[in-house]
């Protein structure tokens, strides 16, 4: 099937599903406005949010605008000052948004029939580096300081294993967004680099043997999977009807290849799809987030610093 009839497909379930019998859309701005971390290749991210943009406009009624931010913090700021009243939340720029402005996650992202996932390490694999340890004095790229796979939970495991980050390595960088982090690595410019489980297929098309040549030494703890997620003061009726309507149009063929180009997602939970189909044990969604939370104090990681401009 085409894509162009896939989007048809997307959009008539879309319709079908958001709009029958629904009525009349609630009151909402003139136009509610997505913003995207920059966790991987910008124009796709932007082409994949244009995309999920049309699909809800037809789905709900409301009109949609989306943009890629520069930077993590620069989500969780556009949503604090109500310049975004929907934020593609990684992890962590989740945890401080909810924190800092009273940011509301409503979908859990879904990966491998998972709602979680791991962070690793990874290096060349002719580096001779096979362990943390083998880590000292190396060049070093992290993601970003909002970055739970690429900055916080690595942070935390090398302070667990005695290490001090700010001594530990020869030079480290915050190269932005995961593919960043694998093409530095892979093109020799990093030692070694912090990502998401498994970074180096977002750029297999375009390196082929990046599976050969860069390897992964190092593997975190499960992570709760990335956010969708709602500013405060966003009306509830607005927010369950943009909700349901992902829900819906994620079942889709035009949904879900939007969603898979977008970040790979191949489904989207809410509460009550998270405890009953994927067995999570929470008393809510935000709850499920407190594994990052607790990390965080054991890094001693400063949220407020996190969220300045550099």
């Amino acid at each position: 099937m085409t894509t162009c009839r896939l989007i048809a497909v997307g959009v008539a379930a879309a319709l079908a599903l958001g709009l029958a019998g629904a009525g009349p859309a609630p009151a909402a701005p003139p136009k509610l406005v997505m913003a995207f971390v920059p966790s991987g290749e910008a124009r796709t991210i932007l082409e994949s949010g244009n995309r999920i943009a049309r699909l809800l406009e037809m789905a709900t009624g409301y009109r949609f605008e989306s943009f890629v931010a520069t930077s993590y913090a620069g989500v969780i700021e556009a949503m604090g000052a109500g310049r975004a009243d929907i934020g593609w939340l990684n992890t962590f720029s989740y945890v401080i948004a909810h924190q800092k402005y009273g940011v509301e996650v409503r979908l859990v992202t879904v990966r491998f029939g998972l709602p979680y996932y791991r962070a690793e390490i990874i290096t060349q694999a002719s580096s001779g580096i096979a362990s943390l340890a083998d880590l000292r004095g190396k060049r070093f790229a992290f993601v970003d300081p909002a970055s739970t796979s690429g900055y916080l939970f690595p942070l935390a495991a090398l302070k667990k294993a005695g290490y001090d980050p700010a001594k530990f390595f020869g030079q480290t960088v915050f190269a932005g967004s995961h593919n960043n982090v694998v093409l530095a690595v892979y093109q020799g410019r990093a030692d070694a680099g912090a990502v998401f489980e498994d970074a180096r297929a977002t750029v297999q098309k375009t390196l082929p043997d990046v599976m050969q040549k860069v390897k992964v030494v190092w593997y975190s703890d499960p992570i709760p999977n990335d956010t969708v997620s709602f500013r405060h003061g966003l009306p509830a009726d607005v927010t369950d009807r943009v909700t349901n309507a992902l829900l819906r149009f994620s079942e889709t063929p035009a949904g879900l290849d939007a969603l898979k180009s977008l970040y790979e997602i191949e489904a989207l939970a809410d509460y009550h799809l998270l405890v009953t189909k994927y067995k999570v044990k929470t008393p809510s969604l935000d709850a499920f987030y407190n594994p990052v939370r607790d990390v965080a104090r054991y890094a001693g990681v400063n949220l407020e610093e996190l969220i300045k401009p550099r």
